[in-house]
């Protein structure tokens, strides 16, 4: 896992981002979320990169299973769509958060087990 510390300042949000990608596809997910952490904490006044970069964070989340985090990160993406200024915000992200959703199982209740 790199050393947040160690990512050179100049690294812009496409290379963090492919920086984390590369760890993705490696099944990297801790190392990935470094440099996707990295974006949302250089440029998170980027409403675009810091979308991109909380919707990565809850997909790996949805990757392990872990519904419970997950969800509200994946609603709270969802309701800045529906927000001023949302219209300006990359819309795969508005989607792909709504299919990560969709791919969260339902709790079963008393009346439903």
């Amino acid at each position: 896992v790199p050393d947040p510390s160690k990512i050179p300042m100049e690294l812009t949000v496409a290379e963090l981002s492919q920086r984390g990608q590369a760890q993705l596809d490696d099944y990297n997910y801790k190392a990935a979320e470094v440099y996707y952490d990295a974006i949302i904490q250089r440029y998170g006044t980027d409403l675009g990169a810091l979308t991109s970069a909380e919707f990565e964070i809850a997909h790996i989340r949805i990757k392990q299973k872990k519904w419970d985090e997950a969800k509200p990160m994946l609603e709270a993406i969802v309701a800045r769509y529906d927000e001023t200024g949302g219209a300006g915000l990359p819309p795969e992200f508005l989607t792909l958060a709504r299919n990560d959703l969709a791919r969260i199982p339902v709790p079963k209740t008393e009346e439903t087990k």
